[in-house]
C-alpha cells in the first residue's frame, strides 16, 4: 500500500475524499512510470511527456504534483525504497533484521525498474540537480540500516559495516552485472558482524 508521505503535499491537501481514490492512483501511476522511464532512457532522454504518457495522464498531472523532474524522481526513488522496507527492524535479532532488509533492498534492485533506474542515474550523481536527489535516497536506506545496529552490541564502526554490506551488493550488481543470492548476504552479514561464514561443503577437504 501506497504510503502517505509519498502522496505529494498538494494531493493530500486538496478537495475533498471523493477525488482521493483517482488521484492517489494517477500519483502511483506517475511514480512506477517515472523509474520505468529512467530505467529505459536513462535521466536525460527521460521527458515530463514520455512520463505523462507512460502513465496515461498529462504534463498538466505531474505539475499539479512536483515543480519539475527532478523532484517527481526523487519522489519516485523515495517511494521504491519504502516499498522495499515498509516496516522498521524488529529489533529481534540484528543478523535477522539485517538479512530481511538486504534482501528486500536487493529484491527491488533485481526485479523491478529500481535498480536500472539507479544504474542509469549514478554517472549523473555529481550534478547539481540529481545530486541532493540521490544522497537522499541513500540517506534512506543507510537511516534503515543504522536502526538496526543502534544500542547493539555492533554499533561500533556502525558506518563501516554498512559500507561494506551495501558495497558488496553495489558493486556485485552495478560493477560485476552479477546475482546477488542470499547465500551471499548471509555470507555478508556474518562476515560483517564477525561470526562464521557458511562454508562451502564443495570446498571442503
Amino acid at each position: 500500500m501506497k504510503n502517505d508521505a509519498m502522496i505529494p503535499a498538494a494531493e493530500r491537501s486538496g478537495g475533498g475524499s471523493s477525488g482521493r481514490p483517482q488521484a492517489a492512483r494517477v500519483t502511483r501511476a506517475l511514480l512506477d512510470s517515472t523509474l520505468q522511464e529512467i530505467a529505459a532512457k536513462g535521466y536525460e532522454k527521460t521527458t515530463i511527456a514520455a512520463i505523462a504518457e507512460r502513465a496515461r495522464t498529462s504534463k498538466q498531472a505531474i505539475y499539479r504534483r512536483w515543480p519539475d523532474k527532478a523532484h517527481l524522481v526523487a519522489d519516485a526513488l523515495r517511494d521504491a525504497l519504502a516499498q522495499a522496507n515498509p516496516a522498521p527492524p524488529q529489533r529481534g535479532s540484528v543478523a535477522q533484521d539485517l538479512k530481511v532488509c538486504l534482501s528486500n533492498t536487493v529484491r527491488a534492485l533485481q526485479e523491478t525498474a529500481l535498480g536500472a533506474a539507479i544504474r542509469a542515474l549514478v554517472p549523473l550523481r555529481q550534478s547539481p540537480e540529481l545530486k541532493p536527489v540521490l544522497d537522499e535516497a541513500e540517506d534512506a536506506r543507510r537511516l534503515l540500516l543504522r536502526q538496526i545496529f543502534i544500542a547493539t552490541p555492533f554499533e561500533a564502526e556502525m558506518e563501516t559495516r554498512i559500507d561494506l554490506l551495501l558495497g558488496h551488493i553495489y558493486f556485485r550488481l552495478h560493477m560485476r552485472g552479477l546475482t546477488v543470492t542470499e547465500r551471499d548476504i548471509d555470507a555478508a552479514i556474518q562476515l560483517v558482524l564477525g561470526l562464521t561464514a557458511p562454508r562451502d561443503p564443495a570446498h571442503r577437504s
